[in-house]
């Protein structure tokens, strides 16, 4: 027993011996207006429960009869028989034990709402615990899903990582007639640099796949990306394919990952190469229309019927042989647009080639564009 409830024993057995004491000698007619006894039933259906309070009743019912006793020795008015005496005890004794009863329901009641409170923090704890679980092995699942597209990715982005180094082959290995200037070899180092950090990109974004690191955001104009990946997608298709370009005036601010914008484009522009069979060609457009900027990628090539239209961004869906793509790319394409508050769609004929319609929120300008903006005023 714990030492507060041996301190609440000692303190009820104390007031129910004062209380015997007291009916021994005045009896209980002499008491019959105190309600001292109620005290100690309250202190121990409160301190005790139920148990305790039941034997304190029944102790409590012994004082009542001595007191019953002390009356009838004593000669009080009222009582000079045996059943003068009864009868004065059966008063107290139903007036006590109903406050006892009460007591009792409340002390039950509360046993059994303390009971659920402590089942309910359980069950909670468990839930808590069924949740973090749950969120860790979805993180798992997630990481090893992952992991697996790392693996599948590998060779498509070995395939395009093979058409950088043909660029770069291809400028260095041009030879012209010497200038006083040398402006043809700067213009081919320039590219050869700009192929070279696209190269870069594309094993970053295996690291950035492999250690899921968040997108870098930040707001820039998509009609100076596209024009900036001009040149690399002129020599990823080579000479058979002639690719022209219709930009809006105004620039068209977005706000994504901007070497996620431009392995999107590239996969587009990888996807019309692989659709145009011979010569053949593909068109960059850029809009403005309200609160969005729509860019379109459209090739000529051979198309796709709506089935298959239907399902191209599906994970690892793809039409063509296995060492030509894994079905990764277009559904990254994806991913990168939807994640950036935006949209794509897809039209697309057999024999009339595809479009694909990329729908961006059109972002405020930036603040160092109108710094730029100023000065150039100036």
């Amino acid at each position: 027993m714990s030492l507060p409830r041996q301190i609440a024993v000692a303190l009820i057995a104390f007031g129910l011996i004062l209380l015997a004491i007291s009916h021994y000698h005045y009896g209980l007619a002499a008491q019959s207006g105190l309600l001292l006894g109620i005290v100690p039933l309250l202190f121990a259906g409160l301190l005790l429960g139920r148990t305790g309070l039941w034997l304190t009743v029944a102790v409590y019912f012994a004082i009542l009869v001595i007191g019953s006793w002390a009356d009838l020795r004593h000669g009080v008015a009222g009582v000079s028989t045996f059943g003068d005496a009864l009868s004065g005890l059966v008063q107290p004794t139903m007036g006590y034990a109903i406050v006892a009863l009460i007591l009792d329901r409340l002390i039950w009641k509360s046993d059994i709402s303390r009971r659920r409170s402590h089942d309910l923090a359980l069950l909670c704890r468990q839930l808590e615990l069924e949740m973090q679980e749950k969120e860790r092995s979805q993180a798992q699942l997630i990481h090893s899903q992952r992991m697996d597209a790392l693996g599948k990715l590998a060779g498509n982005v070995a395939h395009d990582f093979n058409n950088l180094l043909s660029v770069i082959l291809g400028y260095a290995g041009q030879r012209d007639p010497p200038t006083h200037d040398g402006s043809a070899a700067k213009a081919r180092m320039t590219r050869i640099v700009a192929a070279t950090r696209r190269g870069k990109q594309l094993t970053d974004k295996l690291l950035t796949l492999a250690r899921v690191n968040a997108p870098k955001r930040e707001t820039f104009d998509a009609n100076g990306a596209l024009g900036d990946l001009l040149p690399m997608i002129e020599s990823m298709f080579g000479a058979r394919i002639s690719v022209t370009m219709a930009l809006c005036e105004p620039p068209a601010w977005v706000r994504m990952d901007y070497a996620e914008f431009e392995a999107a484009v590239l996969n587009l522009a990888k996807n019309a190469g692989d659709a145009i069979a011979g010569n053949g060609t593909f068109r960059i457009e850029s809009e403005i229309g309200g609160s969005e900027v729509r860019l379109r990628f459209a090739d000529d090539g051979c198309g796709m019927p709506p089935d298959v239209a239907a399902r191209i961004f599906e994970p690892f869906f793809t039409t063509k042989p296995p060492t030509q793509g894994t079905g990764i790319g277009l559904a990254v394409v994806y991913r990168t647009i939807v994640e950036s508050d935006g949209r794509i769609e897809v039209d697309s004929t057999p024999g009339q080639g595809t479009c694909f319609s990329l729908h961006l929120p059109l972002r405020e300008t930036p603040a160092y564009a109108i710094a730029v903006a100023n000065v150039s005023a100036v």
